[in-house]
């Protein structure tokens, strides 16, 4: 996403949590969900699972911390778990900055450590459907 269509995305998110779906205090219902990425049929050590809402699903996107053994926790805005319906689904695994680059003032944007269409919410082929109550889905990526 270019620096220029932030400011309409976040529009867009403040106006999902505005429509129906949403609970008593204004935040769309969430579920808690889990589960393990693979890539080739190993766990990924590290990275981010991101959920899109899709289809009518309210609520601003989920975010899950990929830990050292593939496993992973979706998060919406600090609260724990994903709005319930339909999500594209997208998995983001990157080399690490050195210290050197990270210092440097022009933005670098890290080599993607899986293939790069995992990353795009539009060529991934990731959906996932969010059920109300608890919900664990491996993500095997090839």
């Amino acid at each position: 996403m270019d620096i220029a269509s932030r400011p309409r995305v976040i529009a867009a998110v403040l106006a999902a949590l505005a429509l129906a779906g949403c609970g008593d205090d204004g935040f769309p219902d969430l579920a808690p969900v889990g589960g393990v990425v693979t890539y080739q049929g190993k766990p990924l050590a590290r990275g981010r699972v991101v959920f899109f809402p899709t289809g009518g699903t309210p609520g601003p996107t989920a975010v899950g911390t990929i830990g050292p053994d593939g496993s992973f926790r979706m998060k919406t805005l600090g609260r724990d778990g994903a709005a319930v319906g339909r999500h594209r689904v997208t998995v983001h695994l990157r080399e690490q900055l050195t210290d050197q680059q990270a210092r440097q003032v022009e933005m670098i944007v890290p080599k993607s450590l899986i293939p790069e269409k995992y990353g795009n919410p539009d060529q991934s082929g990731l959906v996932i459907d969010v059920q109300e109550g608890g919900n664990v889905y491996p993500i095997e990526l090839d």
